[in-house]
This record gives structure tokens, C-alpha cells and sequence, in this order.
């Protein structure tokens, strides 16, 4: 058995709906998380047609969090539904936030890139990210790839990029273990401003070790950390769309053996 505990759909910022992600992982996987950002949505949605699939879900959510004026993830996993109505709440809080957040960027994007979008399209998502706005920016003609729009215009410290929470990391592990969920600390390779221990001591119960951005190296360092400290470890492909080069496709990162075992025992304590 192998699952895949980091995917995105159109809930955010993926390119499928929760439909066709389930259709893509039965080909891979037993196990999957539907992970999107700052919502539950399309996880509730996935466990409602999970025997459809004749998959196993857990229901998970990718918290943004700041720490260090850098953005750090925390991915959260439920044993079930019923302890999320606080988490809920400031959920849509979140998504409150990200719309002002688009508004302020799109005109940063035509102050300084002559890029005039029409909101529209934005303002009919469940949840904005960045991805969402390079996504339409290349949808509505004009000539960049993502990672362009990345590096020179909404990455971290460009002049269109504005962060997507006001919520330090502190506050998303206490709200993480008020909802009683399984707290992990998404994709530690990539940070750059804070140190994934430290991070881990602030009350998460493992990290995502098993990531397409790692090296052999990284993996097997960040398993033995997790292994020495009791700590579990996952696996997520971050899955946003086919190939898109920045994250892995469905089942390209996966967790099984005893890894599997211990983090489904974990969840469902």
C-alpha cells in the first residue's frame, strides 16, 4: 500500500477538480490527502467519494503561516471533521485575507508590469494564491511562464508580492492542536530563513521528508531526524498540475511500509 499526503486541487490553486484527482491517484495509490491551501473544502468533498474511487482518504488541509518574514506550510491531517469548527473559522478568515491581498497584488501588477488583469475570474475562486494569479496572468495572454511571474514579479521580495497570512507559525501549531489534528511541516527543504528543527520543536508532531525538491540526501537526513526524535514522517508530490516542473505529479512522492503504518495509526489515535 502507498499514499500520497500533499495534493491540490481547484479548491486552491490546482488544476483539477476533486473528481479527477481521485480518478489520477487510484492509478497510483491506495492513500491520499487532499492538502489544499487554507481549506478544507475539497477534502470533505474527496472522503464523501472516496469508496467511488475505492480510495482511502484523509482529510488534511495546507495551513500558510509566517515566521522570520518567511512563508512556512504546515500540513494538517484529521481523523475526522467533527473538532475543525474553530480551524473553520479562521479559514475564512484566511480566504477573506487572500482576496484583499489579490486586489492590492493585481494592482501592484499593473503599476509596475503594465499587467491588467481581469479580477473577475480570481474573485470566482474558493481560495487565491499566488499560483492562482500567475495562472491567470498566462491565461488572459500575456507572454510569461510561471516561473517568470515567480522570480520577477510575486515571488518573496518582488515588488507584487505580498504575503498570504498575518498568522505566525506559533499560532497555526496551537490552532492545528486545538482542531486535534496531526501537525507536519511541509516541504523543510525549502526553507531558506528558518531551521526545520527549530520549526519542529514549536509542537509539530513529524515533517515531510519524502518531497520531488529533495536529493537522495535530503531524504534520507530528514528521515533519520524524524526517526530519532520519534517523530513520523510523510510523503506528498505537492501536486498542482501534470509536469509543471516546481512540483511532483500524483504518486511521485509516496509513503508505505512501516512509514505508512505509522502515520495512519498516528492520524486516527
Amino acid at each position: 500500500m502507498k499514499g500520497d499526503f500533499h495534493i491540490h486541487t481547484q479548491f486552491s490553486d490546482g488544476s483539477l477538480t476533486v473528481e479527477e484527482v481521485l480518478q489520477e491517484a487510484s492509478k497510483h495509490v491506495e492513500v491520499i490527502s487532499i492538502t489544499d491551501h487554507d481549506t478544507l473544502s475539497g477534502a470533505k468533498l474527496a472522503g464523501s467519494l472516496a469508496d467511488t474511487y475505492q480510495l482511502k482518504v484523509i482529510y488534511g488541509v495546507e495551513l500558510s503561516t509566517e515566521r522570520k518574514k518567511e512563508s512556512v506550510h504546515i500540513l494538517g491531517y484529521f481523523k475526522d471533521l467533527s473538532t475543525v469548527s474553530t480551524l473553520q473559522t479562521i479559514l475564512e478568515n484566511q480566504r477573506e485575507h487572500r482576496i484583499a491581498r489579490c486586489k492590492e497584488m493585481v494592482a501592484r501588477l499593473e503599476k509596475y508590469f503594465q499587467i491588467k488583469l481581469d479580477i473577475a475570474p480570481l474573485l470566482k475562486l474558493n481560495i487565491i494564491t499566488r499560483g492562482s494569479i500567475a495562472n491567470e496572468i498566462i491565461a488572459q495572454g500575456y507572454p510569461y511562464t510561471k516561473a517568470q511571474i515567480f522570480s520577477t514579479m510575486i515571488g518573496e521580495g518582488c515588488v507584487a508580492y505580498l504575503p498570504s497570512t498575518k498568522i505566525t507559525t506559533e499560532e497555526g501549531v496551537a490552532l492545528l492542536k486545538q482542531a486535534q489534528a496531526t501537525i507536519i511541516l511541509a516541504h523543510p527543504v525549502l526553507l531558506k530563513k528558518n531551521n526545520y528543527q527549530e520549526l519542529i520543536a514549536l509542537g509539530m508532531d513529524g515533517l515531510e521528508a519524502i518531497y520531488p525538491a529533495n536529493t537522495p540526501e535530503d531524504t534520507k537526513r530528514f528521515k533519520r531526524f524524524a526517526l530519532s526524535h520519534n517523530l513520523i514522517y510523510t510523503a506528498g508530490s505537492d501536486f498542482h498540475s501534470f509536469d509543471d516542473q516546481k512540483h511532483g505529479n500524483i504518486g511521485s512522492s509516496v509513503l508505505e511500509k512501516e512509514a505508512l503504518t505509522a502515520f495512519l495509526k498516528k492520524v486516527m489515535e
